[in-house]
């Protein structure tokens, strides 16, 4: 009965300790825009073509990516037409602690 006990103890342990704080990451977010973002997408692209796009350029200024999702949480104004105006999606980066400064270099916000 102890050997079970061991064993179990043994296995909840290693289950704790391998997930680290690092794997959730910090989150950031960029209000997306109708056609000024950075990597060149906008309004008319989807968000699988904006994900890819965002990949490569976080990839290209050796940020590390641990996941981007998209919420329709964005302040910008949507009911104007300019490049700047917002689409009213906000992405959602999530990096490890040691890309911090570099993300924040590149004007995304702390969740």
């Amino acid at each position: 009965m102890n050997r079970v006990f061991l064993v179990f103890s043994i296995i909840a342990i290693l289950i704790f300790t391998s997930c680290g704080k690092d794997e959730d990451g910090r989150q950031y977010y960029w209000e997306q825009t109708k056609c000024s973002d950075p990597w060149g997408t906008g309004e008319n692209d989807s968000n699988l073509d904006t994900t890819n796009a965002l990949k490569d350029f976080l990839k290209d200024n050796s940020i590390n990516i641990l996941s981007i999702n998209f919420d329709n949480n964005s302040t910008l104004d949507v009911r104007c037409e300019s490049c700047g105006c917002g689409t009213g999606q906000r992405m959602l980066i999530s990096v490890p602690e040691l890309d911090e400064e570099k993300i924040e270099n590149l004007g995304f916000l702390k969740v």
